[in-house]
């Protein structure tokens, strides 16, 4: 009886001890983790409870925090996680588990220039070479997890390399089974995303057919939150809006370039600007909706895609445009991963899978470009406005994708037209575009730039047609410019010496308007083909063209021919106008009647030899006639002037009375002998009067008895001294500029 009595107190005693191990085994073990924890994982780490339901075979853990390295600040942590084994499953050789719970976990990760916070905690890997183990199993590892919950989980991430900080909130994760034998599983996501931003992510993976199904969902991602690293990659100030996303995804486990995603993606209130703070970029709303895009056979069909008024900010200055500054760390990079790629490229035999796509609808609404140029003397602002392009039926081999637009010219003309382009050959290409009633004087800065001028007033009309080909380009421009004024020069130096200003100006009709009807052909194959380079160098011909030879445009004006204007022919000696040169000068009077802002200079050029020789033989007809006619009465001097104009420089008594007026002239020729008979001194006089008299005729007759303006005619007399041999003929030379 003794020794059964003692027997039940040994198994009382085991089993007190054992309930009290067991009872007080959590708080062993929290303990054991609060005192050396930073011996196990050289972190500091604190448990508040932990609870072992012994009848559920389940373990809470409450209120836990994993500190940092400097043991102050906290790393990581949970308010509680749950886990509820099933050990019934083990009969059956499953490690099974009814329920795992983790609530409130948070991480504070940071990156730093020497790496992350945790990195201590990640056991460095073993770089001993071992023999790969069979991983073929009689008798495999079987478990089943059910009911796998997170949730109210929040991830801090800064990232002092950049300044920037991402904050996941309230992550939760629902996942109803994991199990070594499940033929199909389902997780479900959802979390916060930075300040206002939602994400979910469910999930359907089927064993059995080893595939599966992602539908991922966000909405109002804030790109502020990850604007640091955009500036870290691109030379910008910041980027702010909104990106979401709802997409459906399908796969292989297989082969995991089998993918096809449906769905749309959409950007929101996008706004992106210097580090000066100026605008860069601003967009309302584009949408992207895929009807299909088949990753392993490189296919993609887009229905739709919308930008909806963006803006773009665009400046060109003397160093480089405002774009380029902003993209020239991805160019730099770019450009040597292309030098990287160059070397590095191998040629493959496999063939590739051709791209195909299709897109059914592309459309921009109400865009906006506002341009600055700041390479002038003067900045030039202009704007878009209104700009709307739509495309349909974009398509990898489609042969003509039409193309229609419209835009608002700085609210002051509208340009519109439609096209249509070939996907296989960009070589093959045609448009039809109508601008109308540009208004001109927005464009002063650029005349101002290159000749000197501001436009003060005019509209441009132009129509362009083009049919262009690999080999062949035809290009119509037809041009009209209304009432085209330009003003007067500035102190600026131009940059094109041409008279452009006298060339538009000789280009008006008498309605104040300029007509040109501009053919132009190249070839799209040379290397050099541009074609605005074409159309600007054939417009700019003829701009020079018409201030190079004026008389040309002038002629027509008044139909004549341009060489019975560019010239006016004077007979050595003459000293009035006849008949011949007044028609000439009708002509200019007329011309400036319907140009008045024209110029005409008149420079009279002679040979002086010549016309000394003329002059003195003339002057030694009027000195014999005076002496051997009376010219008392107007008959005799009416009988005077008709011998004088009647007798030949020949004339047998013109030399006998030179001769004998002159000592030892017998034999010399009459000119010379002429000269004596006046002196060289007298004819001096005569000649310079005579050049005088000549102007003061021609401004006589225009200004008075044709009543042209006196701004708009300049006669003089050439630098006779130093006048070229081929110039020295009696005329005189008509230049043409404008005021």
């Amino acid at each position: 009886m003794k020794q059964l009595k003692k027997r039940y107190y040994v198994l009382i005693t085991l089993a007190l001890i054992v309930f009290l191990v067991l009872f007080f085994l959590s708080t062993f073990v929290k303990n054991y983790i609060n005192n050396n924890s930073v011996e196990l994982t050289g972190r500091k780490i604190e448990l508040r409870e932990l609870n072992i339901n012994y009848l559920r075979v389940a373990i809470k853990a409450s209120d836990l925090m994993v500190y940092e390295a400097n043991q102050v600040d906290t790393f990581a942590g949970f308010r509680q996680l749950y886990v509820n084994f099933d050990p019934t499953e083990l009969f059956s050789n499953t490690y099974s588990f009814s329920g795992i719970l983790l609530d409130s976990l948070f991480v504070n990760a940071i990156r730093d220039e020497n790496g992350f916070n945790f990195d201590d905690l990640v056991p460095a890997a073993d770089t001993t070479n071992t023999e790969a183990a069979d991983t073929i199993s009689s008798n495999p590892f079987r478990f089943a997890i059910h009911n796998i919950k997170f949730q109210h989980g929040h991830l801090n991430f800064l990232d002092k390399t950049v300044d920037n900080e991402l904050k996941l909130v309230d992550f939760s994760l629902n996942l109803p089974l994991i199990a070594w034998d499940s033929e199909s599983s389902d997780v479900g996501i959802d979390f916060e995303l930075g300040e206002r931003g939602k994400v979910f992510v469910g999930a359907h993976v089927d064993q059995v057919n080893q595939t599966y199904t992602v539908d991922f969902k966000v909405d109002k991602f804030g790109l502020k939150d990850i604007s640091s690293y955009a500036e870290n990659t691109i030379n910008i100030g910041g980027i702010d809006g909104y990106v979401n996303t709802d997409l459906h995804i399908k796969g292989s486990i297989e082969n995991t370039m089998e993918v096809n995603v449906s769905g749309s993606t959409s950007l929101d209130s996008i706004h992106i600007w210097e580090p000066d703070g100026t605008d860069l970029f601003r967009l309302q709303y584009a949408k992207l909706t895929m009807d299909e895009m088949d990753i392993a056979n490189q296919q993609y069909n887009i229905s739709e895609v919308i930008v909806r008024k963006p803006i773009i900010t665009a400046s060109l200055n003397k160093d480089m445009s405002n774009f380029e500054r902003v993209l020239l760390p991805v160019m730099t990079t770019d450009t040597l991963k292309q030098k990287e790629d160059a070397v590095s490229q191998t040629d493959t035999s496999s063939a590739k899978i051709p791209l195909k796509y299709k897109v059914n609808d592309f459309k921009i609404i109400d865009a906006r470009i506002l341009f600055t140029d700041n390479t002038l003397y003067r900045p030039f602002l202009y704007d878009l406005n209104d700009i709307n392009v739509e495309v349909n039926k974009i398509a990898n081999d489609q042969e003509r994708v039409p193309v229609s637009f419209s835009i608002n010219l700085n609210n002051q003309g509208a340009l519109s037209g439609q096209s249509h382009i070939n996907m296989l050959n960009p070589l093959v290409f045609n448009l039809e575009a109508k601008l109308e009633k540009m208004r001109l004087l927005s464009f002063s800065p650029y005349s101002e730039y290159h000749i000197a001028r501001p436009i003060t007033q005019g509209d441009f009309n132009y129509d362009i047609s083009i049919d262009m080909t690999p080999t062949l380009m035809v290009n119509n421009n037809n041009i009209v410019i209304n009432e085209l004024e330009i003003g007067d020069k500035t102190q600026n130096e131009p940059q094109v010496k041409a008279p452009v200003k006298l060339g538009l100006y000789l280009m008006k009709d008498p309605k104040d308007v300029i007509k040109i009807d501009m053919p132009v052909k190249g070839n799209p194959s040379d290397p050099n083909f541009s074609i605005s380079k074409l159309i600007w160098k054939a417009l700019s011909n003829l701009i020079v063209k018409a201030a190079a030879s004026p008389f040309n445009a002038l002629g027509n004006l008044v139909g004549t021919r341009p060489e019975e204007l560019e010239y006016i022919p004077m007979p050595y000696a003459q000293d009035s106008i006849a008949h011949e040169q007044r028609k000439t000068l009708d002509k200019i009077a007329h011309i400036l009647e319907k140009k008045p802002q024209l110029i005409f200079k008149f420079v009279q050029r002679t040979d002086p030899k010549i016309e000394k020789d003329k002059l003195a033989v003339s002057m030694a007809k009027k000195q014999m006639l005076t002496e051997s006619m009376p010219m008392n009465n107007e008959k005799q001097i009416a009988r005077y002037k008709e011998r004088l104009l009647a007798m030949e420089d020949n004339n047998p008594d013109l030399i006998s009375y030179v001769n004998s007026k002159v000592p030892d002239s017998d034999g010399m020729p009459l000119a010379d002998a002429s000269r004596k008979l006046i002196g060289e001194d007298e004819l001096n006089d005569a000649f310079t009067k005579l050049l005088i008299n000549r102007n003061e005729n021609i401004n006589y007759y225009l200004t008075q008895e044709k009543g042209v303006d006196s701004t708009s005619i300049d006669i003089r007399t050439a630098d006779l001294r130093n006048l070229p041999e081929q110039l020295k003929s009696c005329n005189y030379k008509v230049e043409v500029s404008i005021k």
